[in-house]
């Protein structure tokens, strides 16, 4: 039975590894010593980063994400609209009008296509014909009107572009699972050619999870008082006794931990609790459905801060991040570093959709759909700042090879022929324009902006690691798994950018080498310690037996003179010149 509420969660890095609190209790001034000098070199490199990060801004410049222009596309008919893409330089707008006294649905109440005319802060969406496009081929027309003449009710739920494919899936039935996907192949100018209607396979979306869930087995439970389910030997994890608790303690002696909330039948045995996680560097995801409970509950630990959060928002989908800074789902994102934001309101049962990386490797555009309400979030990730941009949520969108991108959000369910429509100009074009830009020939061009981004978010993540050691209160000392964590961070930045010892760096790899210094010498520190206290221990164990063993012989042995007491004295380790005369 788990104990009613959970421990709170320790303040150190390191509470997860071995002797941790020993390490944390570490009172050598040459510890302290050691990290007032790591923080110095931590601020010297934020220092040198903020340096190269201003040349290479002064090299390559940056887009910024910037409401542009806001216009409207009219159509004939009152309608709703489903959906928006760009096909080759036209748009392809989607959506349902009401038919009224008409039997037979038309081409032209379900799309319309547009050219948008956009000039400094001015945008224009000019309506196209559908007359000899690929909306007027004659296998398409057929079995467009087959479609509405078998399913009465059909209407357009999505369009998309993959893999070289124009896809418009029509729902046929009761659930959004019945589709009939028409399909057409684009060539490289972004001309559509009719293929069939038969691209169910070809409009499914990515996996919901960039990562496998691994399920618990029976080899890892602990058994005992307050059993448990050992999970990568770092959490301990059951929900049996009334509560879900987690525990960095492989004691089955109590039931306490540092996260527990409570479960619906608290009359449930360990394997009742279904159980699954998955490690994503530093985070280690949970996946939990009491027993007799329908939904499942997911927790989120991070080994630097040994804290739990639950966020149910990454079941429906959740994707890692580049270069390990953590994961993003569609409300928000959790760094391995702890930090984490959750923005509030956001849609609901959204799914990974697709990720675009600028040319510059600075952001990370992330897509999530929600097939039900035909609503898309767009997320954007820094990577030098690792911070998430204010979400855009729309009902769809067109994305430009110059990076601009139209978006648009249906005000209301009620049909209209007028839609607003927002221009955005983004950072996110494509390779092929980017490729038009005049090679440059400076050393930071040389090394491209793509490799300085990796390398500034390398050195921005280390000096704030740094610095958060160097500020820990010294009865909060972080444990030795910090320390290794931050050597090896250093090794990998120093092997993997070797041009940060130049002068154009700022020569930022100087740093980086002094700190791959004093963090072997505080590892060190560690080592004497743990030998002090094992030599202690042996020490002290070393006592006790021979105490054990002269209270045993003490204990049989008949006394016959005086001299056997002071024999047994001496035995002891007493000595009279120990007592005060």
């Amino acid at each position: 039975m788990s104990d009613a509420h959970a421990a709170p969660a320790p303040a150190v890095s390191g509470a997860t590894d071995t002797g941790t609190s020993q390490d944390s209790a570490l009172e050598s001034s040459s510890v302290d010593l050691l990290r007032a000098r790591l923080g110095e070199h931590g601020k010297s490199l934020q220092a040198k980063a903020a340096l190269l990060n201003a040349s290479r801004l002064a090299e390559f410049g940056r887009q910024e994400m910037l409401l542009k222009a806001r216009t409207r596309a009219r159509t004939e008919s009152n309608c709703v609209a489903r959906d928006l893409v760009l096909v080759g330089d036209v748009l392809l707008f989607g959506y349902k009008v009401f038919m009224g006294l008409r039997q037979e649905t038309q081409v032209a109440d379900v799309f319309a296509l547009y050219r948008l005319r956009a000039e400094g802060d001015n945008a224009e969406l000019e309506p196209l014909a559908l007359a000899q496009t690929f909306l007027d081929e004659p296998r398409f027309l057929a079995e467009f009107r087959e479609l509405y003449s078998y399913y009465k009710n059909a209407q357009l739920v999505q369009l998309r572009v993959h893999q070289g494919k124009l896809l418009a899936a029509f729902k046929i039935g009761e659930r959004i699972s019945d589709l009939r996907v028409f399909r057409w192949q684009l060539d490289d100018q972004g001309a559509a050619t009719y293929i069939d209607n038969r691209g169910e396979r070809d409009i499914a979306l990515p996996p919901a999870h960039d990562f496998e869930w691994i399920q618990s087995t029976r080899e890892q439970h602990v058994l005992g008082k307050h059993p448990h389910i050992n999970i990568l030997d770092t959490l301990f994890v059951e929900t049996v006794g009334g509560d879900l608790t987690v525990k960095i303690e492989n004691n089955t002696a109590t039931g306490l931990g540092i996260y527990a909330e409570p479960v619906e039948d608290r009359n449930q045995s360990l394997n009742d609790g279904d159980i699954a996680y998955a490690a994503v560097g530093e985070l280690i995801l949970l996946r939990i459905k009491p027993y007799r409970e329908e939904v499942f509950r997911f927790l989120v630990f991070n080994r630097r801060t040994a804290q739990v959060r639950r966020i149910d928002a990454i079941g429906n989908s959740c994707v890692q991040l580049p270069e390990d800074h953590g994961i993003v789902f569609p409300e928000g994102y959790i760094l391995q570093s702890g930090d984490t934001k959750v923005c509030a309101d956001m849609p609901q049962g959204l799914r990974f959709e697709r990720r675009v990386v600028s040319p510059n490797g600075e952001d990370v555009l992330y897509v999530f759909y929600g097939v039900e309400q035909g609503v898309y979030v767009l997320l954007t990730y820094n990577m030098i700042g690792k911070t998430l941009a204010q979400p855009l949520v729309a009902h769809g969108y067109a994305h430009y090879a110059d990076g601009s991108m139209l978006l648009f959000s249906a005000e209301s369910e009620e049909a209209s022929r007028n839609h607003a429509m927002q221009l955005w100009q983004t950072g996110f074009v494509s390779d092929e324009h980017d490729a038009l830009q005049a090679p440059r020939q400076s050393y930071l061009g040389k090394i491209g902006n793509r490799e300085l981004v990796r390398g500034l978010s390398e050195l921005l993540s280390l000096a704030r690691a740094v610095r958060e050691q160097a500020d820990a209160p010294r009865d909060q000392l972080p444990g030795r798994l910090v320390f290794e964590t931050l050597l090896r961070q250093c090794r990998r930045i120093a092997d993997a950018f070797h041009w940060l010892g130049t002068p154009e760096a700022h020569d930022a790899g100087r740093d980086v080498h002094a700190m791959i210094t004093a963090a072997e010498a505080t590892l060190d520190e560690f080592d004497k310690a743990a030998a002090v206290r094992r030599e202690a221990a042996a020490t002290v164990a070393q006592a006790a037996l021979s105490q054990r063993q002269l209270l045993t012989d003490l204990a049989s042995r008949l006394w016959q003179s005086p001299a056997d007491f002071a024999d047994a004295l001496a035995r002891s380790g007493w000595r009279a010149d120990a007592w005060p005369a």
